[in-house]
């Protein structure tokens, strides 16, 4: 059975033989076996002379020559079949083993039929023990949904290929979030899905640091706010601006509206204090001072001027 996969990936099916190979053996086996039966029944019940008898006799050898001659070389093509196999599945074997991310082959039952030792141990598991589970067994309960609606996609040929991330339960029984990515094996005459095939990857650490972060935030937000102040942010590198809602509110816009335009803020500053707050933004960015401050008046989103700090 020859198979096709939906995204490029090395993939070790066992027990696959050259079925043309296999065909030539047999015929060739089968033409000697019909020659050398007519020949002798030929040779047995007719009176020939004996140039007859002798040419019947060279036909019967060069049948039963060539059909040994198919027959060797169908053998040899055998053999040779094997050895890439082999070879494959060697390679295959290797890649999984040393991966430094998880490699999984699933059944569409969801049985886990094949894994590597990085995503036993991202889990906690041997590879007996995890392979003898199923992946609804190993995720979070909260994640069930999109692996079924993935494996309902992938049977009905929707798609090939898939990614996501989702949590994972360790042997344990604590979370560990992973991002998938992987393809649907099918059989290449009938295009039956057989197999999935999933590369996993450990993202935990940058999930808990993602986490953090958006709690520092809603932290420093809150104080912010509760002191009434705002504040506002200059990204160097991409060359946008952020404000903090606090500090888009006192100017009567709303959040959002005043971000991206990195001169924006410059033009609502009164025209008699642009040029000291120019000046003391260009002292900070040089080094020259450890912060920008100035005193200024910005103009409000009805008109009005409000002084700043």
């Amino acid at each position: 059975m020859r198979l096709r996969t939906g995204v490029a990936r090395i993939v070790m099916w066992r027990g696959l033989t050259s079925r043309k190979s296999l065909g030539h053996a047999g015929l060739a086996l089968l033409v000697a076996g019909l020659g050398v039966l007519a020949t002798s029944i030929l040779l047995s019940s007719l009176d020939f002379g004996t140039e007859a008898l002798r040419l019947c006799l060279q036909i019967a050898v060069a049948v039963a020559a060539g059909a040994l001659f198919l027959a060797a070389l169908s053998i040899r093509r055998i053999s040779r079949d094997r050895q890439q196999i082999a070879e494959s599945e060697l390679r295959f074997r290797r890649a999984m083993e040393d991966s430094a991310i998880g490699i999984v082959v699933v059944g569409l039952d969801g049985r886990i039929r094949q894994t590597n030792p990085a995503f036993a141990a991202m889990l906690g598991y041997t590879s007996e023990e995890i392979e003898a589970l199923t992946f609804f067994q190993i995720t979070h309960p909260d994640d069930l949904l999109i692996g079924r609606e993935t494996m309902d996609d992938l049977k009905a040929g929707t798609v090939n290929s898939f990614h996501f991330e989702k949590r994972y339960l360790r042997k344990d029984g604590t979370p560990v979030w992973a991002h998938l990515a992987g393809s649907v094996i099918r059989d290449e005459t009938s295009g039956r899905p057989l197999y999935l095939v999933s590369q996993i990857e450990n993202i935990d650490a940058r999930k808990q640091a993602e986490a953090r972060i958006a709690e520092a935030e809603t932290r420093w937000n809150f104080a912010l706010a509760g002191a009434g102040q705002g504040v506002w942010d200059l990204d160097m590198r991409k060359g946008g601006t952020t404000y903090s809602s606090t500090w888009v509110k006192m100017l009567g816009y709303a959040d959002g509206e005043l971000d991206g335009d990195t001169d924006r803020w410059l033009t609502m500053i009164h025209p008699d204090d642009r040029e000291t707050v120019a000046e003391a933004d260009r002292a900070h960015l040089e080094g020259k001072t450890p912060f920008f401050e100035a005193e200024f008046r910005m103009r409000h989103k009805d008109g009005h001027w409000m002084w700043i700090l």
